[in-house]
C-alpha cells in the first residue's frame, strides 16, 4: 500500500513497552471473549447480506492493553480502512472495543462474498511488513468464519521460524521475550512506531 501511516513515538524503551500495563485476569478475558463472541454472532445476524471483518493484535505475553497495543491497533485500522476502500467496499457498521483484556475493531462491509474479503484480509497479512502482527478475522451469516485452509492458503508462519503459528504457540518453541524481539525487530524495519531507547 503507498498510503502513508500515521508515524507512532512510544514513550518507554522498546522492551519496556510490552511490560508496562495491567494484566487481565483470566476471568476477565473468558469473559472478554465470550462477549465478542456474542458481539460477532450479533453483528452477522443484523447484516446477513454483508461481512464482517475482525481485527486484534496479535500481542504474546499477559499484557492485551497498553500504549503499543494501541499503536498497533490503530495502525492496523489504517491499513485496513487502505484495504477496503482500494476494494470499493463501503463501511456499513464499525465499532472499537477497547479493555483491559484486550483492543479490537470490527467492520462491516458491504460486500457479499466472505471468499473475497478473506482473501483481502490474507494480502493484508502476509503482504504488509507488520500484516503478521494482527488477526483478520471474517464473518458471515451463511458461513460463520472461514479460514486461510478453506480457501486453500497455508496456515500462519511464525513471526521467527516461519513454522506454522499455531504450532509454534501450542509448543512454546518461542519465549515470549524472543517474540517481542522479533516484533521489535519488525516495527524498526517498517517505522511507523519509535520507541525512547
Amino acid at each position: 500500500m503507498s498510503k502513508e501511516t500515521t508515524k507512532v513515538v512510544i514513550l518507554t524503551t522498546a522492551q519496556d513497552a510490552f511490560q508496562s500495563g495491567e494484566e487481565p485476569t483470566l476471568e476477565l478475558v473468558l469473559h472478554h471473549r465470550e462477549n465478542r463472541v456474542q458481539f460477532q454472532n450479533k453483528l452477522v445476524a443484523m447484516y446477513p447480506k454483508n461481512t464482517l471483518i475482525a481485527l486484534k493484535v496479535n500481542m504474546p505475553g499477559p499484557i492485551k492493553n497498553n500504549e503499543l497495543v494501541q499503536a498497533l491497533i490503530g495502525i492496523g485500522k489504517q491499513l485496513l480502512k487502505t484495504y477496503t476502500t482500494n476494494q470499493g467496499w463501503q463501511c456499513v457498521y464499525e465499532k472499537d472495543i477497547d479493555t483491559l483484556a484486550g483492543v479490537e475493531y470490527f467492520v462491516v462491509v458491504d460486500e457479499p462474498s466472505i471468499t473475497n474479503v478473506k482473501k483481502a484480509m490474507i494480502d493484508l497479512e502476509d503482504h504488509q511488513l507488520l500484516g503478521r502482527l494482527f488477526d483478520l478475522d471474517v464473518f458471515q451469516s451463511d458461513y460463520g468464519s472461514i479460514s486461510r485452509e478453506d480457501l486453500g492458503y497455508t496456515s500462519r508462519r511464525c513471526l521467527i521460524c516461519h513454522e506454522s503459528s499455531k504450532d509454534c504457540g501450542r509448543n512454546r518453541t518461542h519465549s515470549v521475550r524472543e517474540l517481542h524481539e522479533k516484533i521489535i525487530e519488525l516495527l524498526k524495519e517498517e517505522g511507523s512506531v519509535t520507541f525512547n531507547d
